[in-house]
């Protein structure tokens, strides 16, 4: 099941990779201003996606059919992308 909107990010200054996540992707954002970055400063966005509730990371086309396999959304004629705005 998916649980929330994620973005993976490569962190600079520790050489890692973290992934952040929030009710949409626009709220990871905001976590990372509260963290004290600039945008697009001392960071990579490496790819947006969800978490699923057993922890895994999926990109959208993952959680996409992630989701209906889960029946958390219905198919449609849409490109296989997962939006928030799809779930809540």
């Amino acid at each position: 099941m998916i649980i929330a909107a994620a973005i993976k990010f490569y962190i600079e200054k520790t050489d890692q990779e973290v992934i952040l996540c929030g009710l949409r992707h626009d709220s990871v954002f905001k976590q990372l201003k509260a963290l004290g970055f600039e945008p697009k400063k001392g960071y990579k966005e490496l790819e947006q996606g969800f978490l699923t509730s057993d922890g895994k990371f999926l990109n959208r086309e993952q959680a996409y059919y992630h989701a209906l396999g889960c029946k958390q959304i219905k198919s449609d004629d849409e490109p296989a992308w997962l939006f928030s705005e799809m779930l809540w």
